[in-house]
């Protein structure tokens, strides 16, 4: 069987046009003859001479495609605003495979950030030949770009990688290097917590304010879902997404309920976000947590870019897991022995409920984190101890630390990085492989509440 001829225009040529930063059009007819137009969010491209078109409603779209499988369909290039024109033929509809899940993925991740789950369901996929790709209105000559080499970055990206000795150098690394030799100047990573509910955020580069502390649900807006489904979810265009999350919180402050948003720390954002990509963390069949890249640029994140970042996400991951692995003690640091104590005085209160922590009122975090950090400035404050091990933390019955999953090194990586952003006087510093020192420059006052 001979293969289909390909388009006049090949279709990677016109990348940017398929990912619905222009929505797309796309025109049917009925049996008779009667035409439909309607608006398309994504036309997917499968290979040289194949895409697929969601399949969401039983409109009149679906019908003339069932009476008769000739269809075309417009896309514009966000660029240039050039015009194609693709004449494709129906073959079949898919309700399951690697296309259907992957544009699965991405829709329920768009109906969950915008509150719309229950309204936004895939039917299917529906497989379509692409007969001709045309331009309209204008000549264009078919050169495919050359496709970037990007061996000798994720070369220097893995080789910086692996000269990490902890979690808290590895994480930093790997978001620095994302940033110079990628371009990806906004990212975070996020951790999921110890009953698998929530996703925590351990690390950012690129935001003010990092957004370190920051939780979702797992399963709920782009993050949860790619958590859920251990999957990689795009989009070239979040301005929908940020103004109803900006239309929230402007709602929950014109009530007058700013303390609910005190106590929340707000997730990394760029406030005009176009594009996101969010990348699971696996090794294997084990989740480690997902690395988030945002850009102010629509379409700044294509399929050539989402394939590349897959592997620096998948070597982080490994790192993140082998850095974990019991190695021989690492050499001791050098440790700041407190001296004497400033002038000003602070109190730090504690909420029982919670776990969270207040320092003069601030809100600074809660829950395990803020539970361990009640317990080392308890010490600190009763005996002036100021050396912890992670091993004695963990036996601490008093913690109340869960048994399921050691998630110790990730919650105070997010704690260092807390009172390193929000609070001068007091920090604790990685003191060699399970080893922490705790640094107080001012006399602190422990309240503990209901």
């Amino acid at each position: 069987m001979n293969a289909p001829p390909r388009p006049t225009v090949p279709l990677e040529s016109i990348e940017i046009c398929l990912e619905g930063i222009v929505p797309a059009t796309i025109c049917s007819c009925s049996r008779e003859g009667m035409p439909n137009v309607t608006f398309l969010s994504v036309v997917h491209r499968l290979d040289e001479s194949h895409v697929a078109l969601s399949f969401q409603f039983f409109n009149k779209t679906r019908a003339n495609i069932l009476q008769n499988p000739r269809v075309q369909v417009l896309v514009v290039s966000p660029e240039t605003s050039e015009q194609f024109r693709l004449d494709l033929q129906y073959l079949r509809t898919e309700t399951e495979g690697a296309s259907f899940e992957r544009m699965n993925t991405r829709l329920d991740a768009v109906a969950s950030q915008s509150g719309m789950s229950n309204v936004f369901k895939l039917r299917g996929v529906d497989i379509f030949e692409v007969l001709d790709c045309r331009p309209v209105g204008s000549e264009f000559r078919a050169e495919v770009a050359r496709k970037a080499d990007y061996l000798p970055e994720l070369d220097c990206f893995t080789e910086r990688l692996s000269a990490c000795g902890d979690l808290d150098s590895l994480l930093s690394t790997a978001l620095e290097e994302l940033s110079s030799l990628f371009g990806c100047a906004h990212s975070f990573v996020m951790f999921p917590d110890e009953e698998g509910k929530r996703l925590y955020t351990g690390a950012s580069h690129g935001f003010e304010p990092s957004g370190v502390g920051s939780e979702v649900l797992i399963g709920k807006g782009m993050l949860g879902v790619a958590a859920k489904r251990h999957a990689t979810v795009r989009t070239t265009n979040l301005t929908r997404e940020m103004l109803l999350a900006r239309a929230v919180r402007s709602a929950i402050q014109r009530r007058g309920q700013q303390t609910l948003l005190e106590r929340e720390i707000p997730l990394p954002g760029l406030s005009n976000a176009q594009s996101q990509l969010v990348l699971p963390l696996l090794v294997g069949d084990r989740f480690q947590g997902v690395l988030c890249l945002q850009d102010q640029t629509p379409g700044r994140f294509l399929e050539t870019d989402e394939r590349v970042l897959q592997i620096a996400a998948r070597h982080l991951a490994i790192a993140m897991s082998n850095i974990r692995l019991p190695v021989s003690p690492s050499r001791k640091v050098a440790l700041k022995r407190t001296g004497a104590f400033s002038k000003r005085s602070s109190v730090v209160k504690h909420y029982k409920s919670d776990d969270s922590i207040f320092i003069d009122d601030t809100y600074l975090i809660k829950g395990i984190p803020g539970r361990l950090l009640w317990k080392l400035l308890g010490a600190f404050v009763g005996t002036g101890r100021m050396t912890f091990s992670n091993k004695e933390i963990r036996l601490d019955a008093g913690l109340r630390l869960p048994d399921i999953k050691d998630n110790l090194e990730t919650r105070l990586i997010l704690l260092r990085r807390r009172l390193d952003e929000r609070c001068e006087f007091v920090r604790l510093v990685h003191a060699g492989r399970g080893q922490l020192h705790l640094e107080v420059s001012r006399k602190l006052a422990l309240e503990e509440l209901p």
